[in-house]
């Protein structure tokens, strides 16, 4: 008994340092007579000793369409294409282009011009010498390929471009844009691998060439794909301080799914190592012990877009206390627990140009009140009134929100009851997800729950530059000269730390307008079968980032 009273001590303390990492050790103190019961609960006895040459990444698809990367329509495909193909650019986790195949890049005085400087002694898996010729040849099936490339909105601001030598690839834009390099993560292909071939139809599509860490070695359709170690990859040898080239796992095998079967099921019986797990599905995992798991902030950005042209909400000092009253943490914690991060602006937040993660209004319901006492509203029964064109008008507002999304509609009811207690009435308006939009677009709405998917690039123009008024999705009607000047500003300017102190300074003009009220980005999870070692670092921009540092000890 007091040897077991000392491991509950232990464990106790173990669970308080380690908590930050999400790791449950009380559940190796489950019912049962022997005090090393936790040796048969997930825990791992295979001794690491460091990285190895050894073993197989299983991953999943379903069927792919093609296996091009520039013309395949499945994400999965997109994916894992970076385990064979590789761009000029890459996005790291802080959303900042680092070089790739590129060298370095420069643009010219008038931010039309990019020049990008390529590396030398790359080869494709055939052995051919990569050079500008392929990327010319890529950026032309992008372009010819429209809308059936899923790297088309990387070109609708080019111009033109050329291989002008072997090493320098240069591309002509319609206007400036300081994230052009940002643009460039499309994966290339090989121009002399598909000469004299229709690039649409032909069979070589699902035998591709690259430049990346792996070789396709296998198709079968319905079943797998396998790929194996390129020996002979360009950047093997960034992994010699442990004697080891890159990559350090041995084979890939992409084993293909129909839509109807379980990857989760695929996941716990060990057939498939990672895996993007639903946020519905995360409480499930949360604490397990026999898994790795990682989050990361997607892309999804969900806000409210206040009419600014309805008669209430043209007020700045009613938005204002609308954005102190609603609490995001209090929603968050209540109704997303783990999944979001509060956040102002649609610019993932502790990025390069976004590095912080705190909102501009914290909840203060006095303030919210006294701000709209000093605009001139009055409280009566709880409710804030004015006299406006001569007709006493209640602070109450509709809120639409589209009926077939749960979260959604909690949010609605949590932002409806913070409102309340400072004053303003909010009426919830459920209807069909087209009815909103038709809404949102014919600006027949007063405030309206919705969401977007920002870019790869931090350009926050969508929705707060004038010129989308009506065309994209500034549906709040938003128009501001500075805020205008800014954005042109940002996309002309090379230096990123003027770029930055361009950002601070338009974000503390938007926060101030408060022409929409950001809440939250959504988070993504990544769990990994704990069979795998190295670091694990996914962001949006890069699920497998690092993959080629990954390792299976040997058992």
């Amino acid at each position: 008994m007091r040897k077991r009273a000392l491991l509950v001590v232990v464990l106790v303390i173990a669970s308080i340092v380690f908590s930050a990492c999400s790791i449950d050790l009380s559940r190796l103190l489950e019912e049962g007579n022997n005090d090393y019961d936790f040796l048969n609960n997930g825990v791992d006895d295979v001794l690491d000793t460091g990285p190895v040459k050894n073993g197989v990444l299983n991953l999943f698809s379903t069927e792919p369409d093609t296996l091009n990367p520039i013309l395949t329509s499945n994400a999965y495909v997109k994916e894992y294409s970076c385990f064979v193909f590789e761009s000029l650019v890459r996005l790291d986790g802080n959303q900042k282009a680092v070089p790739l195949l590129a060298e370095s890049w420069e643009g010219s005085d008038d931010g039309l011009v990019w020049t990008f400087y390529l590396k030398e002694n790359i080869y494709w898996h055939d052995g051919i010498p990569f050079s500008a010729e392929d990327v010319e040849f890529t950026a032309s099936v992008i372009m010819n390929a429209g809308v059936n490339s899923p790297y088309k909105t990387c070109f609708e601001n080019v111009e033109s471009f050329l291989a002008q030598d072997s090493r320098t690839f240069k591309v002509l834009l319609k206007s400036p844009n300081s994230f052009t390099p940002e643009l460039m993560t499309f994966p290339v292909i090989p121009k002399h691998y598909f000469l004299g071939e229709d690039i649409l139809t032909t069979p070589k599509n699902n035998s591709p060439i690259g430049t990346g860490p792996y070789k396709f070695a296998e198709y079968r359709q319905g079943e797998y794909i396998r790929l194996t170690c390129n020996e002979n990859w360009w950047n093997k040898d960034d992994g010699i301080e442990n004697g080891i080239d890159l990559p350090y796992i041995q084979e890939v095998n992409i084993k293909i799914y129909g839509k109807n079967q379980s990857v989760m099921n695929a996941f716990q019986s060990q057939q498939v190592d990672v895996i993007t797990l639903d946020r519905t599905n995360w409480t499930g995992y949360s604490g397990r012990s026999d898994i790795i798991l990682k989050k990361y902030v997607s892309n999804e950005f969900e806000f409210v877009a206040f009419n600014l042209s309805n008669k209430i909400l043209k007020e700045r000092e009613v938005r204002t206390a609308i954005a102190y009253a609603v609490d995001r943490e209090q929603i968050i914690s209540s109704i997303l627990p783990g999944e979001a991060v509060a956040s102002d602006l649609p610019v993932i937040p502790d990025t390069w140009l976004n590095d912080t993660n705190v909102v501009s209004y914290e909840r203060d319901v006095e303030k919210a009140k006294q701000i709209l006492s000093d605009a001139g509203w009055k409280e009566s029964n709880g409710i804030f009134y004015k006299r406006i064109n001569g007709v006493n008008t209640p602070l109450s507002l509709e809120l639409m929100v589209n009926d077939d999304n749960e979260v959604r509609l909690s949010v609605a009811e949590m932002i409806k009851e913070q409102l309340k207690e400072a004053g303003i009435e909010i009426e919830i308006k459920k209807v069909k997800w087209e009815d909103e939009l038709n809404g949102v677009q014919s600006g027949k709405f007063d405030m309206a729950l919705i969401g977007c998917t920002v870019a790869s690039i931090p350009d926050i123009s969508f929705l707060y530059s004038s010129a989308q008024i009506g065309t994209g999705l500034n549906i709040s009607g938003y128009s501001n000269e500075e805020v205008d000047r800014y954005l042109t500003l940002i996309l002309k300017e090379k230096d990123p730390s003027m770029k930055k102190a361009y950002f601070i300074n338009m974000k503390e003009i938007i926060n101030r307008d408060v022409p929409c009220l950001g809440l939250y980005f959504y988070n993504n999870m990544v769990i990994y079968n704990k069979r795998l070692r190295g670091e694990f670092n996914p962001s949006i921009w890069g699920k497998y980032y690092d993959f080629t540092r990954w390792y299976i000890p040997v058992e």
